[in-house]
């Protein structure tokens, strides 16, 4: 397979075919002072789109603790709702539903998919 050279790309074109297909940069810097290594570093960067890195499985346990902090607040917001009438101070309101069936349900939804 020979590389092509398309004359009329764009940073457009290489910025979407970066963030598709995905980039991996390593470098290995190495310090020397008189010929005596002093400091040495490799690093290694990866640059892609969120779905190409989740493709691969780069960044699933982020991903799934991303969706999962979402769900709970998402809960944590619908039972505040619920159970806070207005009016009247939340701890008041809040007391007769702690173990009640509606805070059961709210806490017990599956979680998101998106």
């Amino acid at each position: 397979m020979q590389p092509t050279r398309d004359t009329h790309a764009t940073l457009v074109d290489l910025l979407d075919r970066v963030l598709e297909k995905g980039l991996v940069l390593n470098a290995d810097l190495l310090i020397n002072v008189a010929g005596i290594p002093l400091l040495g570093v490799n690093l290694r960067a990866y640059l892609a789109g969120i779905e190409t890195m989740l493709k691969y499985g780069i960044w699933q346990d982020w991903d799934e603790a991303q969706r999962a902090i979402a769900t709970r607040e998402r809960k944590q917001k619908r039972v505040e709702e619920q159970t806070n009438a207005p009016g009247l101070e939340p701890e008041r309101n809040l007391r007769p539903f702690l173990g009640s069936d509606i805070t059961t349900k709210l806490l017990n939804e599956e979680e998101v998919k998106i």
